[in-house]
């Protein structure tokens, strides 16, 4: 597969769960498809669409960006740089994203996305007391800086 193509493919990807279009999405990806991101693994067709239940219930009006460096591909492997807004438990939310792709001829087998989970929770709580916790362990970690 071209790099072009692998290129095309990650744009669909995100533009699929923009748009909440799961079937556009499992048709970019292989049977044994593995997501893993800071919310666990999920790996094969039936933990996908659990995964998208969960996260199209808990997310909503998500838009992804990219930012820093572009999309870089070798081989088999890509790695792409965004910023996801969107709203998280009725809160508005920003947050950057790193994603590594693994390409199994012309699908996506592998995706692992990392974030700063804290920063994201910083900025769901609404109520007082979780936004107090979650402010209490950022202050606790910014201590002295």
């Amino acid at each position: 597969m071209s790099d072009e193509k692998k290129v095309a493919m990650m744009n669909d990807f995100v533009k699929s769960l923009e748009e909440q279009d799961r079937e556009k999405l499992m048709s970019l990806i292989t049977d044994d498809f593995c997501w893993h991101n800071p919310h666990g693994s999920f790996c094969g067709r039936e933990e996908m669409n659990r995964y998208l239940d969960w996260f199209h219930k808990n997310t909503t009006n998500l838009k992804f960006r990219d930012v820093g460096s572009e999309k870089v591909i070798q081989g088999d492997r890509a790695i792409y740089e965004h910023e996801i807004s969107g709203v998280m438990q009725g809160e508005k939310v920003t947050f950057l994203t790193m994603c590594s792709y693994k390409f199994n001829k012309d699908k996506i087998q592998d995706v692992s996305t990392v974030y700063d989970r804290l920063s994201l929770a910083e900025q769901a709580s609404s109520s007082w007391l979780p936004k107090k916790m979650v402010n209490s362990v950022v202050n606790q970690m910014q201590k002295g800086l």
